[in-house]
């Protein structure tokens, strides 16, 4: 038994290499598509983080939480800078926030007790800041919407915050916010 080996086909060496090409080609498509996906499963919940301390972070200096009102329960501002703010607010309470520029971190102080980070889980997190746009996280607007230095011409304050983890960058597979907020001062009574 003798076979024809004319009848038994086989590849060819340019369809073996146009097989190999297209093997190739696909295969670094999908590296590249898995490597996007790998990359973007880590970024992305790093920057929602980053955006829920930024936002939780300014809801505690504008609203208040559980231990005290914030900013737009202000019936007094007392003191201000670009990185510190003093009220009393409705309650009677004089409360600070201050974004320390040494540390990057945002702490508030409720009348006599210890200043505390801001919001408070941000304490457990490294490598995270928190920092205002140009040095500078408020900014104090007068009844004429004029910059002002004077505390007791205070009616709006503006604040830009931006929390970012290591560089914030999205190569590094890091995230960054950057938030911004204003409450106006009514002066309550």
């Amino acid at each position: 038994m003798i076979k024809n080996l004319k009848a038994l086909k086989g590849f060819s060496f340019i369809e073996l290499l146009m097989v190999i090409a297209i093997i190739g080609i696909l295969s670094g498509a999908g590296a590249w598509i898995m490597g996007y996906t790998v990359k973007n499963s880590v970024f992305i919940p790093n920057q929602l983080n980053m955006d829920k301390l930024a936002n939780d972070a300014l809801g505690v200096m504008i609203e208040g939480d559980g231990q005290a009102r914030g900013l737009r329960f202000a019936r007094v501002i007392t003191g201000i800078s670009a990185s510190q703010v003093t009220f009393i607010n409705q309650d009677g309470l004089a409360i600070i926030y201050r974004w320390d520029t040494g540390t990057n971190k945002l702490y508030r102080k409720i009348g006599a007790a210890a200043e505390v980070i801001m919001p408070a889980y941000a304490s457990g997190l490294s490598g995270v800041t928190i920092s205002g746009k140009s040095g500078t996280l408020f900014t104090y607007y007068d009844a004429n919407e004029a910059i002002t230095a004077t505390a007791a011409n205070v009616r709006r304050v503006r604040m830009i915050l931006i929390a970012k983890s290591g560089t914030g960058l999205y190569n590094d597979w890091e995230g960054q916010s950057e938030q911004a907020c204003s409450v106006s001062i009514d002066r309550l009574q």
